[in-house]
């Protein structure tokens, strides 16, 4: 399949089940490199770094993820996910999405990055953040 999908020849079957199976790696990847993401969210907690550095260093390392899929898919690579695998990647993708909320707000903000608003912003980032962290770690202890 993933030799039809690089060669273009592809049905759209075929292509849900390439993209089914990216996800799944991309699942199995984030579980591989865990102990990166927990540091960045560890150095958040402690104040090591700020909101803006510590969701721009979560999106890059998910990409990096993508890339090394690609590299996967191109040679040919299959990795198979388990449960946790995939448990573990819903919680990461709790904290893209409030990565992603958080850029939109900045974007929106952007005017006054002094406003009450900013600053109520970035508090519900790291109560929000710090909820998912908790859920993380208890996951993490379970296993």
């Amino acid at each position: 399949m993933l030799k039809k999908k690089k060669s273009g020849d592809i049905s759209r079957d075929d292509c849900q089940k390439c993209l089914k199976y990216s996800a799944l790696t991309n699942c199995r990847l984030d579980w591989c490199i865990r102990e990166t993401y927990l540091e960045l969210l560890e150095d958040f907690q402690k104040g090591k770094i700020n909101t803006f550095e510590f969701c721009l260093a979560f999106e890059n390392t998910g990409k990096l993820t993508s890339d090394i899929i690609d590299i996967f898919e191109s040679n040919f690579i299959i990795l198979s996910p388990d449960q946790k695998v995939l448990d573990f990647s819903n919680l990461l993708e709790e904290v893209f999405d409030l990565c992603q909320d958080y850029f939109q707000d900045l974007e929106f903000l952007d005017a006054n990055p002094s406003s009450e608003e900013f600053e109520k912003s970035k508090i519900e980032f790291k109560n929000s953040l710090g909820k998912i962290y908790l859920k993380i770690q208890k996951f993490l202890n379970e296993e």
